[in-house]
């Protein structure tokens, strides 16, 4: 097998985004844009990064014949882009409340406003009459009250969910699963963009909140919410999507509605693209040990119904771009299966630290981050066959911290993208200061006991390779 070019990870150089016009990748401005804004998503990367990727990669000729690929889709970013600029869209998405939201997106074109505006009055009449029910029954009885009205409705109740404390108190339980019965005998493509208003919402009025993980709200030094309305909440995120279709049906209509736009609930690595099918390629890979994005919806897979036990949220960690760390810590020794000695050297020093923590030390370390480089060696691979001869890959990945030692990912990515024939354009820093650099100073990250050492800066890179 030929050796990659050790060299490259020192030699890379680093280009400004703003030199070929793409604009600041943080995911936060997707909170105000037309559609974007449906689905709070705290991975991925900005509508205006992408808008700017498409302008600036994709070839200008025959564009209604050009085919848009994210791998690792989210909540559709890309994806709605891409059919905003006129082009088809094809995504994969392994977690299936992600994959709902996407499909929110990429169907609204389908939804006619006033059969919507119908829905959502005759929803918030009935979720009104019962909040009153449950509020009165609440402020009369308490808990034991409102779970005599509630009795009916515990069929649409997670059996298998668990968490440290109860995820909606008594009153806001009764309406969530209200809303949710209401919402499952809808008809589609109205129904799921109902259940991704329920998924988008639910946190804020639950015990829970994101910090930006997933934690507690008591954990966060937030009171717990005793009573809350649904309805209220809900009622403004329909009123969003409601104002967004209507929006996107006048500045797109046909051509959005009839260019391709799919979203394939499942692995990226399971699919069947055509080889030389794709044009572009705007993604984001889950980034090495930053989030656990199974974990950070589980709420969203129980409640909605998108899983039915820990069986199948496992199954989505194992199935996982470089998998959840813990699945891989404990089992047999995990090395690169590809030439790269800089690397295996690397993470045979990594194996070496923190011994006496067994699993949770260097050893357990090793394997996760082999197991990520093989799979990052693996996408480029597969990515190589389905590119088109001159199309670009815009790839956006993070720099990590394991036990104190620094994983360029972006420079690791663009040496492999070499080793597969791929050209490398470019290399952006598209964020110096992201979410984490608050954690990166912990014993877990830098692997000392006292959590002091000279920091690493986490950032964010976009990785420009060409077929």
């Amino acid at each position: 097998m030929a050796r990659t070019r050790e060299q490259l990870v020192l030699e890379l150089p680093y280009g400004s985004p703003a030199d070929v016009g793409l604009r600041d990748a943080a995911a936060s401005e997707n909170k105000t844009l037309p559609i974007h804004r449906w689905v709070p998503w705290i991975a991925g990367f900005s509508a205006q990064f992408v808008e700017d990727a498409i302008k600036t990669y994709l070839p200008k000729s025959r564009a209604a014949d050009h085919l848009v690929l994210d791998p690792f889709a989210g909540v559709g970013t890309t994806l709605v882009e891409a059919l905003k600029a006129g082009h088809h869209a094809l995504g994969f998405e392994l977690n299936s409340f992600a994959a709902l939201a996407a499909r929110a997106k990429l169907r609204c074109i389908e939804v006619n406003p006033a059969d919507l505006q119908a829905e959502a009055d005759a929803f918030g009449a009935a979720l009104a009459r019962f909040e009153e029910e449950v509020d009165r029954n609440w402020a009369e009885g308490g808990d034991e009250a409102v779970s005599r009205v509630a009795q009916d409705l515990r069929i649409h109740r997670p059996l298998n969910f668990r968490s440290r404390i109860p995820f909606f108190s008594p009153p806001v339980e009764a309406k969530f699963l209200y809303a949710l019965a209401r919402t499952n005998i809808l008809l589609e493509p109205e129904k799921t963009l109902f259940r991704a208003a329920l998924g988008a919402t639910m946190v804020s009025f639950s015990n829970y909140s994101y910090e930006p993980s997933l934690a507690s709200r008591p954990g966060s030094g937030k009171a717990l919410i005793e009573n809350a309305s649904v309805l209220a909440p809900v009622a403004r995120k329909l009123g969003e999507m409601l104002t967004d279709i209507e929006w996107a049906r006048q500045n797109y209509g046909y051509a959005w509605l009839n260019r391709r736009r799919e979203v394939c609930q499942g692995s990226y690595f399971d699919s069947s693209v055509s080889p030389r099918s794709i044009a572009l390629v705007v993604t984001s890979p889950p980034y090495m040990n930053n989030y656990h994005y199974v974990r950070n919806t589980r709420p969203q897979l129980y409640w909605l119904g998108l899983v039915a036990g820990s069986n199948e949220t496992r199954e989505f960690e194992l199935q996982s771009y470089g998998r959840f760390w813990q699945t891989v810590r404990q089992g047999p020794r995990i090395d690169l299966e590809f030439d790269n000695s800089a690397l295996s050297e690397r993470i045979s020093s990594l194996r070496e630290l923190n011994t006496h923590k067994g699993s949770y030390g260097g050893e357990g370390w090793a394997n996760y981050v082999a197991t990520y480089m093989n799979d990052t060696n693996r996408f480029v691979s597969v990515l190589r066959q389905q590119l088109k001869p001159g199309a670009h890959a815009v790839i956006v990945v993070g720099n990590s911290i394991i036990q104190g030692m620094e994983f360029p990912v972006d420079r690791l990515l663009a040496e492999m993208g070499e080793h597969h024939g791929l050209k490398l354009v470019d290399v952006h820093i598209v964020r110096t200061k992201r979410v984490g650099n608050s954690i990166i100073d912990s014993s877990v990250r830098n692997g000392h006991e006292d959590g002091h050492r000279a920091k690493t800066q986490l950032y964010d890179a976009a990785v420009v390779l060409r077929r």
